[in-house]
């Protein structure tokens, strides 16, 4: 199954709450082609709704690595910081996803949320 399909495919059944066939289809992506970006995020949001922090940790280095700019990974990424405790790492992440996109407005919530962790 060609990338965008696969890509699809497991994005809809994230949404149908199936997480670890999910996982599995991110996975499969990503064995094939590790540098779809869409993939590995993917991969790293539906780690983390398991609870599998340090796996979902690992997966938005990789994603952020192919996209260092994307403001939604790296708020995806302060969020899971945060509930792991790391709150200065998490204020850090918010930081960078607002220099990457200043009028995001999630991103500024959780910043203004992580503030009274630190």
């Amino acid at each position: 199954m060609p990338a965008p399909e696969a890509l699809k495919r497991a994005l809809a059944t994230y949404k149908d709450g199936k997480l670890s066939e999910a996982e599995r289809l991110c996975c499969a992506i990503i064995n094939a082609k590790p540098d779809v970006f869409e993939a590995q995020h993917l991969l790293a949001v539906v780690q983390a709704r398991l609870g599998c922090g340090n796996d979902a940790l690992a997966s938005y280095e990789r994603a952020l690595a192919l996209r260092p700019d994307c403001a939604e990974a790296l708020n995806n990424r302060a969020v899971l910081l945060q509930e792991l405790k790391r709150f200065d790492d998490a204020l850090a992440s918010c930081d960078k996803a607002l220099a990457t996109k200043p009028d995001e407005i999630v991103a500024l919530t959780n910043r203004a949320g992580h503030s009274i962790f630190a």
